[in-house]
């Protein structure tokens, strides 16, 4: 991404902008390197995705899943969970340096916990797990184990969720999360330190405020930027027995809102997300429901039924979970 277009702001020095290009650049590579080893680690042959009732019938009857603002969700502890390592590195790298570094850092401290940070990019997501059959993500994710698991054809699904990008505008991926914050606390080293000594660049040139501002406000935004990008990819280790499957999708313009947003209501909040028509993909993609251990199975085998005959008269294939469940 071209940090020179992150803020409207007065020209930047070009050695300073090209060196702001440059860790722009070093930190994509990083990244994009984490990454291809992600994908080469093959997907799995079933994705499933735990809903209750509403959720089976709204995603059989519409033909779309929704992704999610991921600073929208529930419970969005693992993101500041994963970005703290970021700024604990960056506090200690600054401990020891001179008095731009501190400052730069209590600045993307404050940024980042006054929610500056849904600025710098807009994702949204869909979890997916490659167990459909897991006690915890009934619980959590499957109305108490009175829900639904759907499972869904990866390759078929998968697919169609990526030839969906749009060059310029959004970027649609998915990749097995990892539940290794060793991982993650390097990728993290990695881009502060390529990053650090662009603190200081501006020392002892005779930079108008305004230029000034402009710099260090590109610096945060792209440190940010690709500080956040690393924490998608990465889950906290107790939550392993997930194994979760992701769907992303990144708009990088922060100042630019994506298209075609939807909201949803929760307990005094709304929750933004988007649509992606699976239907019109691969309409075959659906290849079973599970039944929760904890639903009324009889009613709830009825009720997948008539949402199968009234949406979506393909052959799918209903189960039930036999979990003990109490």
């Amino acid at each position: 991404m071209p940090v020179g277009r992150l803020v409207n702001a007065p020209v930047i020095p070009p050695d300073m902008a090209a060196e702001l290009a440059k860790f722009d650049s070093s930190a994509e590579r990083m990244i994009e390197s984490f990454v291809k080893k992600l994908e080469a680690q093959p997907p799995p042959p079933m994705i499933y995705h735990y809903t209750n009732d509403v959720g089976l019938r709204g995603i059989l009857e519409s033909g779309k899943i929704w992704l999610s603002d991921i600073f929208s969700l529930n419970d969005p502890s693992e993101l500041s969970h994963g970005f703290s390592h970021a700024i604990d590195i960056m506090k200690r790298r600054a401990a020891d340096g001179p008095l731009e570094t501190k400052t730069f850092s209590q600045i993307v401290e404050a940024f980042s916990a006054q929610g500056g940070i849904r600025s710098v990019a807009h994702y949204f997501v869909c979890s997916f797990s490659s167990d459909g059959n897991d006690l915890g993500q009934w619980r959590a994710y499957g109305d108490n184990g009175r829900g639904y698991s759907i499972g869904f054809d990866t390759k078929a699904f998968e697919d169609g969720f990526v030839q969906e990008s749009s060059p310029g505008r959004w970027n649609n991926s998915t990749f097995w999360v990892t539940y290794k914050d060793a991982q993650l606390i390097e990728l993290h080293t990695r881009i502060v330190d390529s990053m650090f000594h662009l603190i200081s660049l501006p020392r002892g040139r005779d930079l108008e405020s305004a230029v000034m501002h402009a710099y260090m406000d590109n610096l945060e935004v792209s440190f940010l930027l690709h500080a956040v990008r690393a924490v998608l990819f990465f889950k906290h280790e107790a939550y392993a027995n997930e194994r979760e499957y992701r769907f992303l999708q990144v708009h990088r313009a922060g100042n630019v809102p994506p298209p075609e947003v939807k909201y949803r209501s929760r307990p005094y909040g709304l929750i933004r997300y988007r649509e992606f028509d699976w239907r019109s993909r691969s309409e075959a993609a659906i290849k079973s429901i599970m039944i929760g251990p904890a639903a009324e199975k009889a009613n709830a085998s009825v009720f997948a039924k008539d949402c199968l005959t009234a949406f979506h008269p393909l052959p799918v294939e209903i189960t039930e979970s036999k979990i003990p469940y109490r």
